[in-house]
């Protein structure tokens, strides 16, 4: 499976649910406020409101970041193949590579969100192409939960029975 779950937390609340994660870590909007994000293998949904991600995002090991999160909410979410969607992809294969991005699906044909991180350089999340589909927010992320993917090759931006892209393959 190249694929699993990810569900962004309260901190206080789903403390227990998190201590299941194969990763997870603190993320702080800029308002002070405190998250906690993780992902689950791909096994039984940990938490009614998880999305899939590409798996290959995840790094226990990984060192803080910046984050772009932008999570559409269930039954807002456009279809995949909407135009939008598909620009949004390329302009994320036009610019240089984040460290990692991946986009979030919920079933076989919707979009969900997506993560763009990026380590070295923050303002480059301002104009995160996924944030046109819908609002997202930048977080500082705690080290244990992503880490480097090598650059996704272009220009392919089909997805595979409904894997969040970048991931490839059929299962």
């Amino acid at each position: 499976m190249s694929w699993c779950w990810f569900a962004v937390l309260d901190a206080m609340a789903d403390l227990s649910v998190a201590e299941s994660a194969l990763a997870a870590a603190e993320a702080t909007t800029d308002a002070g406020d405190t998250v906690v994000l993780a992902a689950w293998p791909a096994a039984r949904k940990p938490v009614q409101h998880a999305v899939r991600m590409d798996a290959q995002v995840v790094d226990p090991s990984g060192a803080p970041a910046w984050a772009s999160l932008v999570l559409v909410p269930a039954g807002r979410e456009p279809l995949f193949d909407d135009p939008a969607v598909s620009g949004a992809l390329r302009r994320v294969l036009a610019g240089p590579p984040p460290d990692v991005v991946s986009t979030f699906v919920r079933d076989s044909s919707h979009f969900a969100g997506a993560v763009t991180v990026e380590r070295q350089d923050r303002r480059r999340l301002q104009d995160d192409p996924f944030s046109r589909l819908h609002p997202g927010q930048v977080l500082w992320v705690a080290a244990g939960l992503f880490g480097r993917v090598p650059p996704t090759p272009g220009p392919v931006t089909q997805r595979y029975a409904g894997l969040p892209w970048p991931a490839a393959g059929f299962a």
